[in-house]
């Protein structure tokens, strides 16, 4: 079984099963959410200012998170044309796709085709892979540069078995040098994936349990590799020192508060949502279904021959591993390690857990074999339980492709407010300067060193499809538009539109996205028409738009001019 390849037949049948689960209603089942909508509206901005070297929202960077989801999406928003809902989420289904092919050949490696084929199908028809997958967000990215950089691990420290089966003895089928380069190439690149270096974190962890489990010195001797090393730190470490010395120390106060609140448990919410410690097992089990109560089963068994120590309790001989105690020492160390470690955390998330999932979908796939087993052993006929299986299997994968696809639109809330966004954005020119206000009624806005940003305005700038600007509420507003008056300069620059008209020309009208209690205020302005009422389908969450038209002058007194020049001329972008 050693070098076993799992075969054209069986990786165009994850593919179908890919395509079943992932395709259907991709760009149409529901809104972007507001995670999704910072790397999409990010990634329109990469090619709307051609500055590749890191995201913005709306003018402002955005370095939370490494570039690698916004370069990606740009990459095909640039190819397609634009940055769609489909554009935005094509490249985590992709990721997906290459996740399940990674889960199918690595345990294809040490269980044969057969069970290697069930675990890409196990993969695929699991409930956060296609959850995850389907959305514009980086776990499931993180998650397919982990497994592919274990594998690469598996691959070059794996040295196969002698005829009797004993580990140690054999040499490697084919030449490892390819996969330990591989292995530092993707332990680099997961740095850019989803926190400064988290990926790599994970699969060091990983590395590092297996070479104290197996106390292997040849292991050891493999990982010792300066120039693999140098070159993953290069790819880690690039971009992280680019915006330290193109945006100065903020950067690191930025990350260094991401790390902080995340470990450290902080009175009331924080910054960062959290699920309570007593639902964090129920998530992560939730994750993993349908496949959890048999993952479960095969996690121990797994667990049995790792105690036992050599791999020979398996019943069923066909489906003990090639080398036994490497592959059951792996599937815990990289479920067990994660795990753990994520877990330590103050601010807990299921999502966080997804990388330490990814062998549950081998454990099913050996408990999985063991049914067919036992059924056959009952009186099945073989090709019954394989015509069962497809069955089973295509038939998960219509139920996710489809209920993505008809089903979660009619519980999509949040998308009749985004359609308002579009609608509002046709009905006012598009050289018309736009103002978001926002006040104590809405979340309060993300504070970092880099600026401050209201949790929604990359969804509301990638709906209405403009620019725009944001402001506190209508006193902010009112005093940049008497800060312009007093300057002489154009109303368009204030309001954050790149239109302007002459030097000392005031537009006679710009538009605004508030709530009814802004009247008064804007009312000060000028006259006021509403153009068009968004959906009510919250008190609080109830918008209209507002078009605007300037009294002239504005300003009537020397008191208010200089009120005027005192204000704060920077607006919100």
């Amino acid at each position: 079984m050693s070098g076993a390849r799992l075969g054209a037949s069986k990786l165009a049948c994850l593919v179908v099963l890919w395509a079943l689960a992932f395709l259907p209603g991709l760009g149409t089942s529901s809104r972007l959410t507001y995670h999704e909508a910072l790397v999409a509206q990010g990634a329109r901005e990469i090619l709307t200012t051609g500055n590749w070297s890191y995201p913005t929202i709306g003018g402002l960077p955005w370095l939370e998170k490494p570039p690698l989801p916004w370069w990606l999406v740009a990459a095909l928003g640039r190819c397609t044309g634009g940055v769609t809902e489909t554009v935005s989420r094509l490249p985590s289904a992709l990721a997906a796709g290459a996740l399940i092919l990674a889960v199918a050949m690595v345990t294809t490696r040490h269980y044969g085709p057969r069970i290697g084929l069930m675990a890409g199908a196990i993969q695929t028809t699991t409930a956060w892979t296609v959850t995850r997958g389907r959305f514009a967000e980086a776990d499931v990215l993180l998650a397919c540069l982990v497994t592919w950089a274990i594998m690469a691990f598996d691959r070059f420290c794996y040295r196969g078995t002698d005829p009797d089966g004993n580990e140690g003895s054999g040499i490697a089928p084919r030449p490892w040098h390819g996969a330990r380069w591989a292995f530092f190439v993707l332990l680099g690149s997961s740095a850019l994936v989803k926190g400064i270096g988290f990926g790599a974190v994970l699969i060091v962890l990983v590395a590092t349990l297996m070479l104290v489990w197996q106390r292997d010195r040849e292991l050891l001797l493999r990982l010792w590799l300066p120039a693999g090393w140098g070159l993953a730190g290069a790819l880690a470490l690039a971009w992280p020192i680019g915006m330290v010395i193109r945006h100065g120390p903020e950067t690191i106060a930025l990350w260094t508060t991401h790390f902080a609140d995340r470990l450290v448990l902080h009175k009331g919410s924080g910054q960062f949502a959290s699920e309570p410690w007593w639902e964090y097992l129920p998530s992560v089990l939730g994750q993993g279904l349908p496949w959890s109560p048999l993952a479960l089963l095969g996690a121990g068994r797994s667990l049995g021959r790792v105690v036992q120590g050599n791999g020979r309790s398996n019943p069923v001989r066909e489906l003990t591993p090639v080398a036994p105690g490497t592959a059951d020492r792996l599937l815990w160390a990289w479920s067990a390690g994660p795990l753990i470690l994520v877990s330590l955390a103050a601010v807990k998330n299921a999502h966080y857990a997804v990388c330490s999932q990814v062998p549950w979908s081998i454990w099913a796939a050996l408990e999985l074999g063991h049914l067919g087993n036992t059924l056959r052993q009952r009186g099945w006929d073989g090709a019954m339980v394989r015509k069962t299986a497809t069955g089973v299997f295509t038939a998960l994968a219509l139920a996710y492709g489809l209920g993505f696809w008809l089903l979660v639109p009619w519980f999509d809330r949040r998308g009749v407010e985004w359609a308002f966004y579009e609608s509002a954005s046709r009905q006012i020119p598009s050289s018309m300067p736009l103002a978001l206000l926002y006040d104590d009624w809405d979340r309060n806005a993300y504070d970092s060193p880099l600026g401050s940003l209201p949790h929604d305005l990359a969804v509301r700038l990638f709906y209405l499809g403009r620019r725009a600007c944001w402001h506190s509420g209508t006193i902010s507003l009112t005093a940049h538009v008497h800060a312009l008056e007093a300057t002489a300069c154009p109303l368009p620059s204030v309001l954050g539109a790149r239109e302007s008209g002459p030097p000392g020309e005031i537009a006679p009208a710009f538009a605004v996205i508030g709530r009814d209690r802004d009247l008064p205020g804007l009312e000060q302005l000028g006259h006021v028409e509403i153009l068009a009422r968004g959906p009510a389908l919250r008190r609080d969450r109830t918008y209209a738009l507002f078009r605007i038209t300037l009294r002239a002058p504005i300003l009537d007194s020397p008191a208010s001019l200089a009120r005027a020049r005192a204000a704060d001329l920077t607006p919100h972008e």
